[in-house]
């Protein structure tokens, strides 16, 4: 039998964070919404992720590129 070595939990390995920016990678059309009628929040939670930027407001500008740097984490 086979010894095992134990690793610690390192809740890091499961870290899924990307930015608005990487986002619109995957998901192009998010880059065709006015956000000033849609809220991007609601927009990507039917695509598993949430805005967890503690700055980001709904409706603030109506280009996606203002939120660019707001991070997002994929909803498992």
């Amino acid at each position: 039998m086979k010894n095992k070595t134990k690793v610690p939990f390192d809740p890091d390995d499961f870290d899924t964070s990307i930015t608005v920016k990487e986002l619109t990678k995957k998901f192009p059309h998010l880059l065709d919404l006015d956000y000033k009628k849609v809220s991007l929040a609601n927009e990507i939670i039917p695509l598993n992720y949430e805005i967890f930027s503690k700055d980001y407001k709904d409706f603030i500008s109506s280009n996606i590129k203002d939120y660019f740097d707001f991070e997002v984490d994929a909803v498992i």
